[in-house]
């Protein structure tokens, strides 16, 4: 058995040879530690900003305050990638409609078609999207976008817009097989469809 003097010695000859690297790991393992807990204290914290920043453009938006809009854009193009900015484009999209500015809809829906994470919300600025690029008579561009995949809960209106435009178009049994699938996809659709359907009979 090696004695007191001979263990120190093994450990001091361990150590010459292994402590910089056995110290570089533990500086960089605390490193990575400490700058993953400061990473997720960092990001929960801007999610908080982000959400107070939410709450207070959403309630500006439907207020119709001075520069609402323009704060609203600036805020959803910083933001791209976060969910409360897309919320925020999604109002933003619905104020521009309904003050008749069709380009910044366009532009703020798309944002979140092309960026967001979260399925239904996708789906939903796809949806609100065809419709708005119907008005401004790009009708082939929206029938691409309602033709694309959705979520079970927005298929029905995927396939009712893509009737409407159809019916638009002339294209009268297509149009007709595409309500019935709406019909299919979604029960509370059904007065509304019946009725397109019903005018298709008779056109």
């Amino acid at each position: 058995m090696d004695t007191e003097e001979q263990q120190v010695e093994r450990i001091k000859e361990f150590w010459k040879e292994h402590g910089k690297g056995i110290v570089a790991g533990a500086v960089i393992g605390f490193g990575l530690f400490y700058g993953w807990r400061f990473y997720d204290q960092h990001t929960m914290e801007q999610q908080q900003l982000a959400s107070a920043k939410y709450e207070q453009l959403t309630t500006a938006l439907s207020e119709g305050s001075e520069n609402a809009l323009v704060e609203a854009q600036s805020f959803v193009s910083d933001n791209s990638d976060n969910t409360y900015a897309h919320l925020v484009a999604l109002q933003l999209a619905k104020e521009a409609v309904s003050k008749d500015d069709l380009a910044t809809a366009v532009t703020s829906l798309q944002l979140v078609v092309d960026n967001a994470e979260d399925n239904n919300i996708k789906a939903l600025a796809s949806i609100r999207l065809a419709r708005v690029l119907v008005a401004q008579d790009q009708a082939d561009t929206a029938l691409e976008l309602v033709r694309g995949s959705y979520p079970e809960a927005y298929q029905g209106y995927a396939a009712e817009i893509e009737g409407d435009i159809l019916a638009d178009k002339g294209q009268n049994e297509d149009a007709r097989a595409a309500y019935q699938r709406a019909l299919e996809a979604d029960e509370s659709l059904t007065p509304a469809l019946q009725m397109k359907i019903n005018s298709l009979a008779k056109s």
